[in-house]
Protein backbone atom coordinates (compact mmCIF):
# COMPACT_ATOMS: atom_id res chain seq x y z
CA UNK A 1 0.00 0.00 0.00
CA UNK A 2 2.56 2.37 0.96
CA UNK A 3 4.64 1.41 -2.33
CA UNK A 4 1.23 2.24 -4.12
CA UNK A 5 1.09 5.29 -2.60
CA UNK A 6 4.51 6.15 -3.49
CA UNK A 7 3.96 5.37 -7.41
CA UNK A 8 1.21 7.57 -7.03
CA UNK A 9 3.20 10.19 -5.27
CA UNK A 10 5.84 10.15 -7.92
CA UNK A 11 3.96 10.44 -10.77
CA UNK A 12 1.58 13.10 -9.56
CA UNK A 13 1.42 17.25 -11.01
CA UNK A 14 2.33 19.35 -8.15
CA UNK A 15 -0.95 21.61 -8.33
CA UNK A 16 -3.04 18.00 -7.25
CA UNK A 17 -0.44 17.55 -3.99
CA UNK A 18 -0.62 21.55 -3.02
CA UNK A 19 -2.31 24.55 -2.43
CA UNK A 20 -0.73 27.27 -4.85
CA UNK A 21 -1.19 30.36 -2.19
CA UNK A 22 0.76 28.48 0.82
CA UNK A 23 2.57 25.67 -0.94
CA UNK A 24 6.18 27.17 1.45
CA UNK A 25 4.29 25.56 4.46
CA UNK A 26 4.19 22.12 3.09
CA UNK A 27 8.26 21.63 2.63
CA UNK A 28 10.31 20.11 4.92
CA UNK A 29 11.72 21.55 7.99
CA UNK A 30 14.60 20.90 10.82
CA UNK A 31 12.22 23.25 13.24
CA UNK A 32 9.12 22.08 14.09
CA UNK A 33 6.25 24.19 12.88
CA UNK A 34 4.21 26.59 15.77
CA UNK A 35 0.95 25.94 17.21
CA UNK A 36 -0.66 28.70 15.05
CA UNK A 37 1.31 27.53 12.07
CA UNK A 38 -0.22 24.25 12.85
CA UNK A 39 -3.57 25.31 13.15
CA UNK A 40 -3.68 27.36 9.69
CA UNK A 41 -2.26 24.55 8.02
CA UNK A 42 -5.18 22.12 9.83
CA UNK A 43 -7.82 24.51 8.36
CA UNK A 44 -6.75 24.91 4.97
CA UNK A 45 -6.33 20.46 5.09
CA UNK A 46 -9.81 20.75 6.67
CA UNK A 47 -11.53 23.08 4.15
CA UNK A 48 -9.79 22.72 0.77
CA UNK A 49 -8.40 19.44 0.69
CA UNK A 50 -10.22 15.70 -0.14
CA UNK A 51 -10.02 12.70 2.10
CA UNK A 52 -7.40 11.28 -1.09
CA UNK A 53 -5.29 14.37 -0.66
CA UNK A 54 -5.38 14.41 3.32
CA UNK A 55 -4.05 10.93 3.28
CA UNK A 56 -1.13 11.17 0.61
CA UNK A 57 -0.34 14.77 2.33
CA UNK A 58 -0.05 12.83 5.66
CA UNK A 59 2.13 10.02 4.74
CA UNK A 60 4.08 12.35 3.00
CA UNK A 61 4.53 14.73 6.63
CA UNK A 62 4.20 11.45 8.66
CA UNK A 63 6.03 13.63 11.47
CA UNK A 64 2.59 15.38 11.89
CA UNK A 65 -0.06 14.51 13.94
CA UNK A 66 -3.40 15.84 13.12
CA UNK A 67 -4.98 14.78 16.47
CA UNK A 68 -2.32 17.21 18.43
CA UNK A 69 -3.66 20.17 17.50
CA UNK A 70 -7.65 20.62 17.43
CA UNK A 71 -9.01 22.40 14.84
CA UNK A 72 -10.52 25.68 15.73
CA UNK A 73 -12.34 28.06 13.39
CA UNK A 74 -12.32 31.54 15.07
CA UNK A 75 -10.23 33.00 18.19
CA UNK A 76 -12.69 35.26 20.73
CA UNK A 77 -11.59 38.75 20.01
CA UNK A 78 -10.67 40.32 23.10
CA UNK A 79 -12.79 43.01 25.12
CA UNK A 80 -10.96 46.13 25.47
CA UNK A 81 -12.30 48.77 27.76
CA UNK A 82 -11.63 52.37 27.98
CA UNK A 83 -11.63 55.45 30.56
CA UNK A 84 -12.26 58.45 30.14
CA UNK A 85 -10.51 61.12 32.05
CA UNK A 86 -12.33 64.31 32.70
CA UNK A 87 -9.40 66.18 34.06
CA UNK A 88 -7.38 67.84 30.65
CA UNK A 89 -4.13 66.42 30.08
CA UNK A 90 -1.05 68.84 30.27
CA UNK A 91 -0.61 68.75 26.29
CA UNK A 92 -4.22 70.14 26.07
CA UNK A 93 -3.36 72.27 28.68
CA UNK A 94 -0.10 73.28 26.49
CA UNK A 95 -2.08 73.83 23.57
CA UNK A 96 -4.60 75.84 24.81
CA UNK A 97 -2.22 78.59 25.96
CA UNK A 98 -0.09 78.41 22.43
CA UNK A 99 -3.79 78.80 20.86
CA UNK A 100 -5.19 81.64 22.71
CA UNK A 101 -4.92 85.42 21.04
CA UNK A 102 -2.05 87.42 22.53
CA UNK A 103 -2.99 91.07 23.46
CA UNK A 104 -0.33 93.46 21.75
CA UNK A 105 -0.25 96.97 22.76
CA UNK A 106 1.45 99.70 20.63
CA UNK A 107 4.94 100.37 22.00
CA UNK A 108 5.22 103.92 23.91
CA UNK A 109 5.57 106.75 21.85
CA UNK A 110 3.38 105.67 18.58
CA UNK A 111 1.33 108.26 17.75
CA UNK A 112 -2.50 107.58 17.67
CA UNK A 113 -3.96 107.42 14.34
CA UNK A 114 -5.97 110.41 13.78
CA UNK A 115 -9.23 110.05 11.32
CA UNK A 116 -9.27 111.71 7.83
CA UNK A 117 -11.89 114.61 7.71
CA UNK A 118 -15.33 113.83 6.28
CA UNK A 119 -15.79 115.26 2.39
CA UNK A 120 -19.22 116.71 4.01
CA UNK A 121 -16.83 118.58 6.02
CA UNK A 122 -14.78 119.87 3.87
CA UNK A 123 -16.70 120.47 0.73
CA UNK A 124 -20.50 121.80 -0.53
CA UNK A 125 -22.39 118.84 -2.22
CA UNK A 126 -22.98 119.67 -6.03
CA UNK A 127 -25.77 118.33 -7.69
CA UNK A 128 -25.40 115.66 -10.48
CA UNK A 129 -27.14 118.35 -12.99
CA UNK A 130 -24.81 120.64 -12.04
CA UNK A 131 -21.24 118.40 -12.13
CA UNK A 132 -20.93 119.75 -15.50
CA UNK A 133 -19.91 123.26 -14.65
CA UNK A 134 -17.05 121.87 -13.32
CA UNK A 135 -15.69 120.27 -16.94
CA UNK A 136 -17.12 122.04 -19.22
CA UNK A 137 -15.53 125.57 -19.29
CA UNK A 138 -13.44 124.65 -22.91
CA UNK A 139 -13.83 127.25 -25.85
CA UNK A 140 -17.78 127.12 -27.33
CA UNK A 141 -17.63 126.07 -30.82
CA UNK A 142 -19.16 127.03 -33.85
CA UNK A 143 -20.64 123.73 -36.06
CA UNK A 144 -20.08 124.18 -39.36
CA UNK A 145 -22.47 120.74 -41.37
CA UNK A 146 -23.90 119.90 -44.71
CA UNK A 147 -22.59 121.18 -47.81
CA UNK A 148 -22.35 124.74 -48.92
CA UNK A 149 -22.34 123.32 -52.80
CA UNK A 150 -26.04 121.86 -52.24
CA UNK A 151 -27.30 124.64 -50.17
CA UNK A 152 -27.84 122.93 -47.31
CA UNK A 153 -24.91 124.13 -45.14
CA UNK A 154 -25.63 124.78 -41.49
CA UNK A 155 -24.54 126.61 -38.44
CA UNK A 156 -24.80 125.38 -34.55
CA UNK A 157 -23.24 126.04 -31.38
CA UNK A 158 -21.76 123.56 -29.13
CA UNK A 159 -20.33 123.43 -25.78
CA UNK A 160 -19.98 119.25 -25.17
CA UNK A 161 -16.21 118.56 -26.83
CA UNK A 162 -13.27 116.66 -25.72
CA UNK A 163 -9.65 116.36 -27.34
CA UNK A 164 -8.78 112.59 -27.79
CA UNK A 165 -5.11 112.88 -29.03
CA UNK A 166 -2.42 115.24 -30.43
CA UNK A 167 -1.52 113.68 -33.42
CA UNK A 168 -1.44 110.52 -35.76
CA UNK A 169 -3.95 111.37 -36.38
CA UNK A 170 -5.41 114.45 -34.21
CA UNK A 171 -8.77 113.42 -33.52
CA UNK A 172 -11.72 115.57 -31.24
CA UNK A 173 -14.63 114.13 -29.80
CA UNK A 174 -18.05 116.21 -29.87
CA UNK A 175 -21.31 115.06 -27.90
CA UNK A 176 -24.10 115.81 -30.73
CA UNK A 177 -27.53 114.06 -31.07
CA UNK A 178 -30.83 113.76 -32.94
CA UNK A 179 -32.55 116.69 -31.03
CA UNK A 180 -30.23 118.92 -33.29
CA UNK A 181 -30.73 119.44 -36.87
CA UNK A 182 -27.01 119.02 -37.86
CA UNK A 183 -27.04 115.66 -36.76
CA UNK A 184 -28.59 114.39 -39.76
CA UNK A 185 -26.22 116.14 -41.92
CA UNK A 186 -23.23 115.18 -39.84
CA UNK A 187 -24.85 111.51 -40.33
CA UNK A 188 -25.34 112.01 -44.39
CA UNK A 189 -21.85 113.47 -45.19
CA UNK A 190 -19.74 111.96 -42.57
CA UNK A 191 -17.93 115.70 -41.85
CA UNK A 192 -17.69 119.22 -40.30
CA UNK A 193 -16.00 122.07 -39.39
CA UNK A 194 -15.33 123.03 -35.84
CA UNK A 195 -14.59 127.18 -35.60
CA UNK A 196 -13.61 128.44 -32.37
CA UNK A 197 -15.38 132.26 -32.38
CA UNK A 198 -14.11 134.85 -29.92
CA UNK A 199 -15.49 137.50 -27.27
CA UNK A 200 -15.69 139.76 -30.05
CA UNK A 201 -19.09 137.91 -31.59
CA UNK A 202 -20.72 136.37 -27.99
CA UNK A 203 -23.80 137.47 -28.29
CA UNK A 204 -23.89 136.09 -32.06
CA UNK A 205 -22.84 132.71 -30.83
CA UNK A 206 -25.75 132.39 -28.30
CA UNK A 207 -28.17 133.63 -30.85
CA UNK A 208 -27.54 131.19 -33.25
CA UNK A 209 -27.08 128.15 -30.19
CA UNK A 210 -31.09 129.32 -29.58
CA UNK A 211 -32.68 128.87 -33.04
CA UNK A 212 -32.84 125.48 -35.27
CA UNK A 213 -32.63 125.03 -39.01
CA UNK A 214 -35.44 122.98 -38.63
CA UNK A 215 -37.96 125.67 -36.88
CA UNK A 216 -36.37 128.75 -40.29
CA UNK A 217 -38.87 129.23 -43.32
CA UNK A 218 -37.75 127.24 -46.67
CA UNK A 219 -34.69 128.66 -48.10
CA UNK A 220 -33.35 130.62 -44.83
CA UNK A 221 -30.22 129.88 -43.17
CA UNK A 222 -28.70 131.27 -40.22
CA UNK A 223 -26.06 132.37 -42.46
CA UNK A 224 -28.04 134.52 -43.60
CA UNK A 225 -29.71 135.58 -40.23
CA UNK A 226 -27.05 136.26 -38.14
CA UNK A 227 -24.77 137.58 -40.99
CA UNK A 228 -21.80 134.93 -40.72
CA UNK A 229 -19.65 134.88 -43.67
CA UNK A 230 -19.05 131.46 -45.46
CA UNK A 231 -15.73 130.42 -46.64
CA UNK A 232 -14.98 127.52 -49.02
CA UNK A 233 -13.13 124.78 -46.97
CA UNK A 234 -10.25 122.35 -48.89
CA UNK A 235 -10.91 119.08 -47.01
CA UNK A 236 -14.88 118.69 -46.24
CA UNK A 237 -17.79 120.35 -48.07
CA UNK A 238 -19.10 122.48 -45.34
CA UNK A 239 -18.07 126.12 -44.90
CA UNK A 240 -15.41 127.74 -42.69
CA UNK A 241 -16.65 130.41 -40.56
CA UNK A 242 -14.92 133.67 -41.32
CA UNK A 243 -14.74 137.06 -40.55
CA UNK A 244 -12.74 139.07 -37.44
CA UNK A 245 -14.82 137.21 -34.89
CA UNK A 246 -12.82 133.98 -35.51
CA UNK A 247 -9.70 132.28 -34.16
CA UNK A 248 -9.68 129.35 -36.53
CA UNK A 249 -11.18 126.45 -38.01
CA UNK A 250 -10.40 122.57 -38.48
CA UNK A 251 -12.19 120.64 -40.63
CA UNK A 252 -12.45 117.38 -39.86
CA UNK A 253 -14.11 114.32 -41.10
CA UNK A 254 -16.06 111.55 -39.33
CA UNK A 255 -13.45 108.58 -37.72
CA UNK A 256 -15.73 106.27 -35.36
CA UNK A 257 -19.14 106.58 -34.84
CA UNK A 258 -19.20 103.54 -32.56
CA UNK A 259 -20.52 105.67 -29.78
CA UNK A 260 -22.82 107.45 -31.82
CA UNK A 261 -26.04 105.02 -31.06
CA UNK A 262 -25.51 104.76 -27.35
CA UNK A 263 -23.95 108.50 -26.05
CA UNK A 264 -24.17 110.72 -29.12
CA UNK A 265 -20.82 110.92 -29.35
CA UNK A 266 -18.76 111.40 -32.48
CA UNK A 267 -14.85 110.66 -32.94
CA UNK A 268 -14.05 113.13 -35.75
CA UNK A 269 -10.32 113.35 -37.40
CA UNK A 270 -8.82 117.07 -37.92
CA UNK A 271 -7.91 116.94 -41.64
CA UNK A 272 -6.84 120.32 -42.46
CA UNK A 273 -6.49 123.43 -39.72
CA UNK A 274 -6.81 127.23 -40.39
CA UNK A 275 -6.18 130.12 -38.17
CA UNK A 276 -6.80 133.77 -38.20
CA UNK A 277 -2.91 134.97 -37.49
CA UNK A 278 -3.04 137.90 -35.48
CA UNK A 279 -6.42 136.64 -33.91
CA UNK A 280 -4.34 132.89 -33.15
CA UNK A 281 -1.09 135.00 -32.21
CA UNK A 282 -3.06 137.25 -29.78
CA UNK A 283 -4.53 133.90 -28.16
CA UNK A 284 -1.24 132.61 -27.47
CA UNK A 285 0.25 135.47 -26.10
CA UNK A 286 -2.30 136.97 -24.27
CA UNK A 287 -1.76 140.23 -26.26
CA UNK A 288 -4.55 140.31 -28.95
CA UNK A 289 -7.08 142.33 -26.67
CA UNK A 290 -10.82 140.61 -27.54
CA UNK A 291 -10.11 139.34 -30.85
CA UNK A 292 -8.02 136.46 -28.98
CA UNK A 293 -10.04 135.89 -26.21
CA UNK A 294 -12.13 132.56 -26.32
CA UNK A 295 -15.45 132.09 -24.59
CA UNK A 296 -15.98 129.33 -22.11
CA UNK A 297 -19.02 128.57 -21.14
CA UNK A 298 -19.68 128.07 -17.45
CA UNK A 299 -22.85 125.36 -17.56
CA UNK A 300 -25.06 127.98 -16.85
CA UNK A 301 -25.66 130.61 -19.46
CA UNK A 302 -22.62 132.17 -18.36
CA UNK A 303 -18.86 132.73 -19.74
CA UNK A 304 -15.54 133.02 -18.80
CA UNK A 305 -12.84 135.58 -21.06
CA UNK A 306 -10.29 133.08 -21.94
CA UNK A 307 -6.99 135.37 -20.73
CA UNK A 308 -3.83 133.38 -20.82
CA UNK A 309 -1.81 132.39 -17.80
CA UNK A 310 2.19 131.62 -19.54
CA UNK A 311 3.50 128.67 -17.31
CA UNK A 312 5.40 126.80 -20.04
CA UNK A 313 9.18 127.69 -18.42
CA UNK A 314 7.33 125.03 -15.59
CA UNK A 315 6.17 122.78 -17.83
CA UNK A 316 9.84 121.11 -18.26
CA UNK A 317 8.13 117.37 -18.92
CA UNK A 318 5.85 118.75 -22.05
CA UNK A 319 8.28 121.07 -24.01
CA UNK A 320 7.49 119.04 -26.66
CA UNK A 321 4.08 120.53 -26.94
CA UNK A 322 5.65 124.17 -27.48
CA UNK A 323 6.82 126.30 -30.19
Amino acid sequence: MAARSASRLAHAPSRALFHQAGVTSFLPSSQPLSPIADRSYQRRLHNRLSPARLQISCSFHSSLNLSTYPITRTMPKRKTTTTKSTAPSRQSKRNKTTMSPSKTTPPSGTPSKTPLPKAKEIFHPLPLSKTNRLLEPGPILLVSTGSVSDKTHNLMTLGFHSMISHSSPTLVGITLGPWDHSYSLLKKTKECVLCVPNVTIAEKVVDIGNVSASEMAEGESKWDRFGMEVVEGEKVGAGLVGGEGVIGNLECKVEDEGMVGRYNFWVLKVVRGWVNRENFEGNQTGGGGDKGRMMHHRGDGSFLEGGVLDLRGRMVKWRMLQD
